[in-house]
This record gives structure tokens, C-alpha cells and sequence, in this order.
């Protein structure tokens, strides 16, 4: 994987971004004081236009660049990283991500994850399908990299937002819990550590 256009990690500055935006609808939501080992710390809800604008800052952030090159020796995919949109759904996160190759001048896969919803809870447990939605020229190939690619998208982004949100008694970022989809919004349940998994600093 070759980084091309290095990208400024700006992940934490949108999280906290809209934190803040959240904070003055809903004052309070964002907890000053620790939370308790095992306890649940806030419920972030984000609108359609916010996940949009998280999961483009953790796209960057998870391929460290605005474009990568993935090389695997014999195939060759460019992956642009700062133009990944996402789109949600009852129960649904859709990573869209754009990409081109020798073969696929510009295209577009989609990697779609199954995940909570207001009727059907399911906390951080995601499903997706084993083939993404896209040329044939770049799934066949690449299927394996892209999911891997988008869900590391979704973890990095709910990871940072539920960090920013709060800490634990140990100073420790808070943990996403839970996912719920709907079709205009995105909430993230918190978490602090339990007893077990602290982290001591």
C-alpha cells in the first residue's frame, strides 16, 4: 500500500466538532466527569449531513492519506480515500468508495453493514456481504481489502466520536457500545471500560 497526497488527521477535530454542534441542541449530553468502570456514558445521535461528514474524516484517517495505492504485486487498485460517502438506512451503513485501475477507469464499490436499529438492537455486531457491490474487474480481486478498508471506516469513526465524548475514572477515552441505523440518523451508545479492560495512565 503506497500513501499518495498525505492527509491531515483531522478525525478528533471533526469529532469534537460535532460534539460540540450536539452539545448546544442538547446540553449535557456530553459528560464532564468520568464514568464508572462498566457504566454507560453518553448517546451520541448524528444526523444524516454529520455521518457523512465523520466517516469521510475517518476514511482519511484510516488510510492515512487522501489516496492510496494498493499494490499487491500483480494488481493495482487506486483508492480514493477523501471522496468515501457514506449513507444509512434502517439498520443499514453503506461505505461507498470510490476507486480506478487500469481496467476500471472510475468507479464505485459498496460495502453495505448490517447493524442495529430502533427495533432490532444489536450492539457493535455488524454482518455484511462476502462479495461488495461493484465492477467485477475490482471485486474479484480486491472484495477482502475494501471490507476491510470500510469497516475499519465505521470502527474508526464511532471509536474517536466515543472518545472524545467522555472518559473513564482512569482518564481513558469512553468505548462505543451500541449501533442503531435509521434512515436520518446514526446513534452511538458509550461505554467506560469495564474493571477488566482498564486503561491505567
Amino acid at each position: 500500500m503506497h500513501a499518495l497526497a498525505p492527509a491531515n488527521d483531522k478525525l478528533s477535530d471533526e469529532c469534537r466538532k460535532l460534539l460540540d454542534a450536539l452539545e448546544k441542541r442538547c446540553p449535557g449530553i456530553v459528560r464532564p466527569e468520568p464514568v464508572p468502570p462498566g457504566q454507560p456514558g453518553p448517546e451520541i445521535t448524528l444526523d444524516t449531513k454529520q455521518v457523512v461528514a465523520l466517516f469521510a474524516a475517518a476514511a482519511r484517517s484510516s488510510a492515512g492519506a487522501d489516496r492510496i495505492l494498493w499494490d499487491d504485486g500483480e494488481n493495482r487498485l487506486l483508492v480514493h480515500a477523501s471522496d468515501v460517502r457514506t449513507e444509512i438506512d434502517d439498520g443499514v451503513i453503506v461505505v461507498r468508495i470510490p476507486v480506478q485501475c487500469d481496467q476500471v477507469k472510475k468507479a464505485e464499490v459498496q460495502v453495505a453493514f448490517a447493524v442495529g436499529s430502533a427495533k432490532q438492537p444489536a450492539g457493535m455486531i455488524a454482518a455484511t456481504e462476502a462479495r461488495p457491490r461493484g465492477p467485477a474487474e475490482v471485486v474479484d480481486i480486491w472484495r477482502e481489502s475494501l471490507i476491510a478498508f470500510a469497516w475499519q471506516t465505521v470502527l474508526r469513526a464511532t471509536t474517536v466520536l466515543s472518545a472524545e465524548s467522555g472518559t473513564d475514572q482512569d482518564g481513558a477515552g469512553l468505548i462505543p457500545l451500541a449501533l442503531t441505523a435509521s434512515r436520518n440518523e446514526l446513534s452511538v451508545r458509550t461505554l467506560a471500560r469495564h474493571e477488566f479492560d482498564r486503561v491505567k495512565r
